[in-house]
């Protein structure tokens, strides 16, 4: 029995110089702390240093722990071999993803408790600049019942840390709601709401709310201002396949305050309805009856496929800001480059009418020919426009007449057009430019072939209809009478 007692006060003795080791000399400490950030970083996969563990009121500890350098974690309470019972304060002056680190002051009490496999964590405080509070259960390889609430943090920070560029500035309110997260499988729903917020300087209220279930996402969400509303529904995500679609009807009260975000000053309003696509790339349809008649549109990467049936011309050209100058029903299509900010036209016109009210009583003053009067079942127009300058052709043309407009330069910057045109109407032919003013143009007619035709007519008055026609049939006297016709014109020109 000597033996045994002398083994047995041995190892107690051994025990309790242990014990004073670790819990009263600095070696044993600093060997505590040591094994303790090496454990828990290899658990969490952060770099973990114990600054200090304090085990005198065993079971009660209190930590301190500096995590990646950046964050203050301490840790009080009870702590067992298979549970945990404790307060924890976290305080940081930066918060970091594996995207990008920002500043931000963290400021967050809560608790954890609850046996390892099934530990339930709460907390409450200051991070993004707002409020944030959350409660969940940890389990060894899941997450149960995750509530997060989000209230005024910084939506600039917070598309920051996701890797997004900053696309909405303001307050945002989040809610999450998990029944389960897993390695593979995930089920819940998010919230995020924006109210009062800036978009390229446009004021708007954003609402987005998504419903996860595995792989399968739907989704819908709002965006509301004064001057614009787009509402998104029946979203529907594929996360395997990568494959997303939406509908969406976008109701915009006035272009010109979307100035800031559309890059140009636009006019007027537009409503549209479509599909939103993302497969591989971000692609739209939709289909807008704004201007008259039908305009189906499709967007991929760079560009805006437009085809036009039945528009109004002028209802379309007014969003641009210069006054328009014909009416017409539009059938054809346009493409603009969102790159190079650049719209191209080329379309067939029915029933176009020329209606700018300067050019037309020029060109009466002028020529004595009324535009009014005139109507081009079959006209074509082949432009582009580009920072605020509209160049190409547009030629009107019926049985018996016919207008070209040829090389316009419209620029809306200047107020100026610049535009060469020929003319065969109501029985007279000249040619010409247009240029100076929109508000008010100038017209340089050529007028040979009008003279030509005046001298004509006056024949016929003073001869008669029927000696004109027989004079015209003798040989070479049809010569005569353009010869004179001629130079009498060219005379007449250097007074005009």
């Amino acid at each position: 029995m000597s033996s045994y007692l002398k083994y047995f006060i041995i190892i107690l003795i051994s025990t309790i110089l242990g014990l004073y080791i670790f819990v009263n000399t600095s070696t044993g400490k600093q060997f505590l702390r040591d094994f303790a950030s090496k454990k828990l970083s290899q658990k969490s996969g952060l770099n973990v240093i114990v600054e200090s563990i304090s085990l005198e009121q065993y079971p009660v500890i209190v930590a301190k722990m500096n995590i990646e350098k950046k964050a203050k974690l301490t840790l009080t309470g009870f702590l067992t071999n298979s549970s945990l019972d404790m307060d924890y304060t976290l305080t940081s002056e930066c918060i970091a993803t594996e995207v990008c680190t920002i500043d931000d002051a963290i400021d967050i009490t809560g608790r954890v408790n609850g046996p390892y496999s099934r530990v339930s964590i709460i907390g409450e405080g200051k991070a993004l600049d707002g409020n944030v509070s959350y409660n969940l259960i940890k389990y060894t390889d899941k997450v149960e019942d995750l509530r997060l609430i989000m209230r005024e943090v910084n939506s600039t920070k917070l598309f920051t840390l996701m890797g997004y560029e900053e696309l909405i500035k303001g307050s945002a309110n989040i809610d999450v709601n998990f029944e389960l997260m897993e390695e593979n499988y995930r089920k819940g729903s998010f919230i995020y709401a924006v109210e009062d917020s800036n978009l390229s300087g446009l004021a708007l209220n954003l609402h987005a709310e998504v419903n996860i279930d595995g792989l399968m996402h739907t989704f819908y969400s709002y965006i509301d201002s004064p001057y614009l509303k787009l509402h998104i529904s029946d979203g529907q995500y594929d996360q395997g396949k990568k494959l997303a679609r939406a509908s969406y009807i976008l109701d915009i009260k006035d272009l010109s305050y979307l100035e800031t975000l559309l890059g140009h000053k636009y006019l007027g309003p537009f409503y549209s309805t479509g599909e939103m696509i993302f497969n591989k790339n971000f692609m739209i349809t939709g289909h807008s009856e704004t201007y008259g008649g039908k305009m189906n549109y499709f967007f991929e990467k760079d560009g805006l496929f437009v085809d036009l049936h039945n528009v109004s011309f002028r209802r379309f050209m007014s969003i641009f800001p210069h006054p328009p100058f014909v009416s017409a029903d539009v059938n054809g299509n346009m493409y603009y480059n969102f790159l190079q900010e650049t719209l191209v036209v080329n379309a067939e016109l029915d029933n176009a009418k020329i209606i700018h009210t300067q050019l037309v009583r020029l060109i009466r003053k002028k020529s004595a020919v009324n535009l009014k009067r005139e109507t081009f079942k079959n006209s074509r127009i082949d432009a582009s426009y580009h920072d605020g300058i509209l160049v190409g052709d547009l030629k009107f043309k019926n049985n018996r007449s016919h207008l070209y407009l040829t090389s316009i330069t419209m620029d809306s910057n200047e107020n100026s057009i610049d535009s060469y045109f020929d003319v065969k109407i109501q029985k007279r032919e000249f040619s010409g430019k247009i240029y100076g003013s929109l508000d008010d143009p100038q017209v340089n007619l050529r007028l040979q072939k009008l003279i030509k035709y005046e001298m004509s007519r006056q024949m016929d008055r003073i001869l008669g209809t029927e000696a004109t026609r027989i004079i015209r049939q003798i040989p070479g006297e049809g010569m005569a009478e353009g010869m004179a016709a001629g130079a009498t014109a060219s005379f007449i020109k250097i007074f005009f």
